[in-house]
């Protein structure tokens, strides 16, 4: 029996943070992929296909979205090792630590995505 069974009030379930970041790092995941590439309407963010700059928008978006690849597959690795490596599954603050990191990456992926649909300045 460990120690901290011992005392009431002080366990916790040891799977219940890394689970919890686990989950909020896949839906992020998911739902970066659906949005980069999912069908987006015809790059509603460009206008009319006609307009002069449409080709040049979408050159941005285009070159934009391989740039948020970038740290969404570090991302990727990053909570994949989580429960890969030895090391990580020994340790659950270090599991949260490491999905805690593949979450800002997720978020900075997105984040990259979405700057490329705004208008240029």
């Amino acid at each position: 029996m460990s120690s901290t069974r011992g005392r009431p009030g002080r366990w916790r379930a040891p799977f219940a943070l890394p689970t919890g970041a686990l989950a909020l790092a896949a839906a992020s995941a998911v739902a970066y992929a659906w949005f980069v590439f999912g069908d987006s309407g015809d790059k509603v963010f460009c206008g009319d296909p006609l307009a002069s700059g449409y080709s040049a928008c979408v050159d941005q978006m285009a070159l934009f979205a391989i740039a948020s690849l970038i740290p969404a597959m570090l991302a990727f690795i990053l909570m994949v090792a989580a429960f890969v490596t030895p090391r990580l599954r020994e340790r659950p603050s270090l599991r949260v630590q490491t999905l805690g990191y593949s979450l800002a990456a997720w978020a900075i992926a997105g984040f990259t995505f979405v700057l490329g649909g705004l208008p240029s300045v």
